[in-house]
C-alpha cells in the first residue's frame, strides 16, 4: 500500500480495552486510518459493577458513540464470522446484516464466565456475564424468600464481590461462598484474615478446598461427596474467551484467547492484534502472567492500538511491558480490601481496609471511563507502570514449582 493510502482498522468489542484501542488508533493515526468499532450494545458495560446491578443498584451507563467521538465509526451488531483470507467480518444486529472489510483487526471481545466447565452450570446457575444476566439475577434476589440460601461458586474477585454485595443487600438470606482453593489464597496473610473477618461480619459462610462437580436446580454436588441444598446458584467459576477467534482460524491458547507475540500481534496472522481478555501473550518481561483484569486490559488495549499505529507508519512495534500495582476488592458498599502488589503481581504486606479501601476502590472503578474520554481528546495520554527487570526467583521457590 502507498504511503498516502487510508487503511481500514476495525475493532471488535466495545468494552474498556476495545473502546480505548479505537480512540487511540483514531487519534494517533489520524488521516492514515479509518477506524470502525463493532459492538452490539449501545452502552459501554462495566462488568466491574454487574454485581451491584444484580444487588438492586443502578450504576451509570455510558453511550459508546459519545464516549469514542466523531473519529470512530460504529456498527451496532455482533461479529459472528471473520474471513481472515478475504479480511472481512460479518455482523448481525441493530444495524442489520453487514459485511465489514478491514486491513488491520483489533480483537477485544473480552471474556465470559465459563459455564461449561461443570455439568449443569449453564442450565441451572445464574451468572454475571452481562447486563441481561445481572438483571435476571436481580429479580431472583429481590424475590428470594427470607431464610433462603444462595450459593456463590468461585473464590476469585468476582465471587468475593458478589457474595459480599448480596449478603449486604439481603441480610435475611443465607449466602454460601464455595471455592476450590483457599479463601483469598493470593492475598498476604493479613489480607486473608481481613477478608475472612469481613465476610464473617456479613454472615457469608465459606466452603473452601472443595470443588463443585455438578449444579442441579436445587442443589450442588461437591467433590467430597457432600450435597448442598440451595435456592439459587450464582456461577463465578473462571473466565474464557468467546469462540470467535478459534472459529475463524486464529491460533489460540487454552482459554480461547488469541496467541500473540510480545507486541500483541497474532502469532498466526500478524495483521490481527488482540487486546485485553482476548489476548494470551507470553510472560510479561518481569515473568508475571497476564491476568483477565481491567488493570491489565486497558493498557493492553492502548498498546494494541500503538502496535497498529506503528504498523501503519511502517515501524516495528514495541513489546508490551506492564507492571501490576494493586488488587482492589469491594466487599459491599460499606467494606473493601486493597491488596498492594509488586510489579510482578506478588502481594506485599500492605493493605487498605475500611473506609479508605471503599474510597480507593471506587476511585479506581470510576477512573476507567474518564480515561477513555481523555484519550479521545488527547491521544497517547494513557500511561502505565513498567513491569521492571525479569524476576529471579530464589532456588527453593524454583525447586518447589518444578
Amino acid at each position: 500500500m502507498g504511503r498516502d493510502t487510508v487503511e481500514k482498522v476495525v475493532v471488535v468489542g466495545g468494552g474498556y480495552a476495545g473502546a480505548i484501542a479505537a480512540v487511540r488508533v483514531a487519534g494517533r493515526a489520524r488521516a492514515r486510518a479509518d477506524v470502525t468499532l463493532i459492538e452490539p450494545r449501545k452502552a459501554l458495560v462495566q462488568r466491574l459493577r454487574l454485581h451491584q446491578l444484580a444487588a438492586g443498584q443502578d450504576p451509570s451507563t455510558y453511550d459508546l458513540v459519545k464516549l469514542t467521538g466523531r473519529r470512530v465509526a460504529h456498527v451496532r451488531g455482533r461479529a459472528y464470522e471473520i474471513d481472515l483470507d478475504r479480511r472481512l467480518i460479518r455482523t448481525s444486529g441493530s444495524d442489520g446484516a453487514q459485511t465489514v472489510a478491514f486491513d488491520h483487526l483489533i480483537l477485544a471481545t473480552g471474556s465470559v464466565v465459563d459455564l461449561d466447565r461443570v455439568p449443569g452450570a449453564r442450565e441451572h446457575a445464574h451468572s454475571l456475564n452481562d447486563q441481561a444476566s445481572a438483571q435476571r439475577l436481580r429479580v431472583t434476589l429481590r424475590h428470594m424468600r427470607s431464610g433462603g440460601l444462595i450459593a456463590v461458586c468461585g473464590g476469585g474477585m468476582t465471587g468475593l464481590e458478589a457474595a459480599a454485595e448480596f449478603a449486604e443487600m439481603r441480610p435475611d438470606v443465607r449466602i454460601v461462598l464455595a471455592t476450590s482453593g483457599a479463601l483469598g489464597g493470593w492475598l498476604c496473610e493479613r489480607g486473608r484474615r481481613e477478608l475472612r473477618a469481613r465476610l464473617d461480619h456479613l454472615g457469608v459462610a465459606i466452603v473452601d478446598h472443595v470443588r463443585v462437580t455438578c449444579v442441579e436446580p436445587d442443589r450442588l454436588r461437591l467433590g467430597d461427596g457432600a450435597e448442598l441444598r440451595v435456592d439459587a446458584t450464582v456461577w463465578c467459576g473462571g473466565f474464557v474467551t468467546p469462540a470467535l477467534a478459534r472459529e475463524c482460524g486464529l491460533a489460540v491458547g487454552e482459554q480461547g484467547a488469541v496467541s500473540v507475540d510480545s507486541s500483541l500481534r497474532s502469532s498466526s496472522h500478524p495483521y490481527v492484534v488482540a487486546a485485553g481478555d482476548a489476548a494470551a501473550p507470553p510472560e510479561l518481561p518481569n515473568g508475571s502472567a497476564f491476568r483477565m483484569t481491567c488493570q491489565a486490559g486497558m493498557p493492553a488495549g492502548a498498546h494494541a492500538a500503538d502496535t497498529v499505529v506503528a504498523t501503519l507508519k511502517r515501524r516495528d512495534p514495541e513489546p508490551f511491558d506492564f507492571g501490576y500495582l494493586h488488587q482492589p476488592i469491594s466487599l459491599g458498599r460499606r467494606g473493601g480490601l486493597i491488596q498492594f502488589v509488586d510489579r510482578a503481581d506478588r502481594p506485599k504486606d500492605r493493605l487498605l481496609t475500611g473506609r479508605r479501601a471503599i474510597v480507593y476502590k471506587e476511585l479506581v472503578t470510576r477512573s476507567a471511563v474518564p480515561t477513555i474520554a481523555l484519550e479521545r481528546r488527547m491521544p497517547g495520554t494513557l500511561r502505565w507502570p513498567s513491569g521492571g527487570a525479569p524476576t529471579v526467583r530464589p532456588a527453593l521457590e524454583r525447586a518447589s514449582s518444578a
